[in-house]
């Protein structure tokens, strides 16, 4: 676990491709603390040298040095002013909006150079954490919502932009201004300056304080926002099932308890932030007193010109404006931290299915698929396959039967590692697959399952999904042998025809035709049917089988069925019973022995 401080420094790091543009922005705002201590400044000569009386030229506060190196040509300096005064006050207004007018110019840029390195930051770390998913095992998306994962990608990562703005924006900015003002109220006058600064210091403690407290709220904010977007994902890909049990009100409910945690935990940081400014100003008014009344003592007595107690006021009182927004800077550092540490906690998790460094590719499967004393636990010493061992040779279709939570999908998952093994092998022509990369084994394989994943995109791109290049010809081919061209032909576009998110808009037998055309193209010398016809109606059943009866031919078939005929058919059957394989053969052996397929056959297959 990083702490808060490696967090910032690797936030950092996303900024240093575009460290040019920050320099140009860092020179921006130096120019500008520049200025703006000139314009301030410049209180003090219009005071001291237009309005003072004539003929006096210790009318003008000027550091000691400054004065001697003058000498009489001070006094000449405050008489040429109080001579031309229009003259010199229209000059110097005319300076003032130049500054002001420099100054804006700058800000411009500034804040442009700098707005364009958050938003590159926050794209960047988006990519960077999109393509990070995609390398993580399947295990990681079992064990998080979808929500969840999606709320990293969106607020966590707008709440890391909001940090990278300030970071960018205002905290540099702030800090230069603090130092040009400061430096001028040493200028005015050092003692007085050290006196109204005494309370500085410790306007930094609540500044620390009150961002703490913000980071760890910010954090209960984004979790809080996380079970938001899981419970809205959830009851929109899930509507049907929410209005077929009448469960709308029930999930308003659900959905408005949520919102309201959201908004406490908001409330919590309000809280904090809302006090942060009246602290500040309470602490501010302490200096500003102080130098009110020595000040003015100061001038009384007449250590300090008017000029200069002016021109000290009013560079005190901007002073405490950089540091209150520093503190607001702060805050909204802090707030967004708590997004910057979920998203680097994401990006830092690592893929449980890793390719060896050394992984060779594998060539296209010729001989069998072999598992070898293969034992998997989804948790610790709570097995789900146990010491399983068969090959399945080339071309072969073996169907795996056993009751429910038997662990007939976990064994077929193995296949193309979308987990490990916990002991044992799974080998591919005597080659052990976690030796081989993980696209050459993954290219061997062809995967139809019941719930069938389809994209919101042309029919088209759905079969050619995966398959570069591809021509037109050889997709039409696949969507013929998969009875699916009739139907096709039949949508508005064809095979340009939208299909909606997860193929809403096709029927549940349409969208395996498009799965198994899918599979046609792909081509692979392996394939896994996972239930692939249970939840159809006859005839969209009699036509995706007859499809995947073309796809079996010369492939070695992995088949999870309720359909008796598939398994009847099948050249090896193995029995899985609470993650055993207890036994294996033919139909007709498996019949005759009398064990556990012939229960499972006279309770759930037969007549079916």
């Amino acid at each position: 676990m990083q702490t808060p401080f490696q967090q910032f420094v690797r936030l950092l790091g996303y900024a240093a491709p575009y460290r040019a543009r920050i320099i140009l922005a860092i020179s921006c705002l130096f120019l500008i603390a520049i200025l703006n201590a000139v314009s301030i400044g410049s209180l003090q000569p219009i005071f001291d040298g237009l309005f003072a009386s004539e003929g006096s030229g210790s009318g003008i506060s000027l550091p000691g040095p400054v004065r001697a190196a003058l000498g009489n040509r001070l006094v000449q300096l405050q008489e040429f002013l109080q001579a031309h005064r229009i003259s010199v006050l229209t000059f110097i207004g005319a300076a003032l909006f130049l500054v002001f007018l420099a100054k804006g110019a700058l800000s411009y840029l500034q804040q442009l150079q700098m707005r364009y390195v958050s938003e590159r930051v926050q794209r960047d770390i988006r990519n960077d954490l999109y393509a990070h998913l995609q390398t993580l095992s399947l295990g990681f998306f079992s064990r998080r919502s979808t929500g969840e994962i999606m709320s990293r990608l969106t607020s966590d990562i707008e709440s890391l932009g909001e940090a990278s703005t300030e970071l960018f924006r205002n905290a540099l900015r702030e800090p230069l201004n603090i130092v040009g003002l400061i430096a001028l109220l040493f200028l005015i006058k050092w003692q007085l300056a050290v006196l109204s600064l005494l309370v500085l210091p410790v306007a930094i403690l609540p500044i620390l304080k009150f961002g703490a407290k913000i980071r760890r709220r910010g954090t209960r904010v984004q979790e809080r926002r996380a079970e938001l977007s899981t419970i809205l994902q959830e009851t929109i890909s899930g509507v049907r099932i929410v209005k077929a049990f009448g469960m709308e009100e029930y999930e308003k409910r659900r959905y408005w308890e949520a919102s309201d945690r959201v908004f406490n935990a908001l409330m919590r940081i309000v809280k904090v932030d809302a006090l942060t400014s009246p602290v500040l100003e309470v602490l501010g008014s302490v200096g500003i007193v102080v130098a009110v009344w020595v000040g003015g003592y100061l001038v009384f007595s007449k250590s300090l010109t008017p000029g200069a107690f002016m021109a000290f006021l009013g560079a005190l009182a901007s002073l405490y404006q950089p540091v209150k927004r520093i503190s607001q800077t702060n805050n909204n550092i802090q707030r967004g931290m708590a997004g910057v540490k979920r998203v680097f906690e994401l990006m830092d998790a690592q893929p449980e299915v890793a390719e060896r460094p050394d992984a060779m590719t594998l060539g296209r499967m010729q001989e069998a698929v072999g598992f070898h004393s293969v034992s998997f636990a989804y948790e610790p010493d709570r097995l789900v396959l146990q010491g399983v061992s068969f090959t399945a040779k080339l071309s072969e279709i073996v169907a795996i039967v056993g009751s429910s939570g038997a662990g007939k999908t976990t064994l077929v998952n193995l296949i193309p590692r979308f987990y490990d093994p916990t002991s044992g092998s799974i080998t591919i022509d005597g080659v052990d697959i976690s030796r081989v990369t993980t696209r050459s084994l993954r290219e061997q394989m062809g995967i139809v399952t019941q719930d069938t994943i389809l994209f919101d995109d042309t029919v088209f791109n759905n079969i050619a999904y995966g398959q570069r290049e591809v021509s037109p010809d050889k997709v039409i081919n696949a969507a013929r042998i998969a009875n699916a061209e009739e139907f096709i032909h039949a949508l508005s576009e064809g095979y340009a025809t939208r299909i909606g998110e997860r193929g809403v808009r096709l029927s549940g037998g349409q969208k395996q035709r498009i799965a198994i055309a899918r599979a046609i193209l792909k081509n692979p010398p392996i394939l896994i049917l996972d239930e692939a016809t249970s939840a159809l109606d006859a005839e969209s059943e009699r036509l995706v089988q007859e499809a995947l009866d073309r796809l079996m031919q010369n492939r070695t078939t992995f088949v999870i069925a309720h359909r008796l005929s598939t398994i009847i058919r099948a050249d090896k059957i193995l029995v899985l019973d609470g993650g055993c394989l207890v036994e294996q053969g033919t139909h007709a052996e498996l019949i005759g022995r009398g064990g556990v397929y012939g229960r499972l056959y006279e309770t759930s297959y037969r007549g079916a």
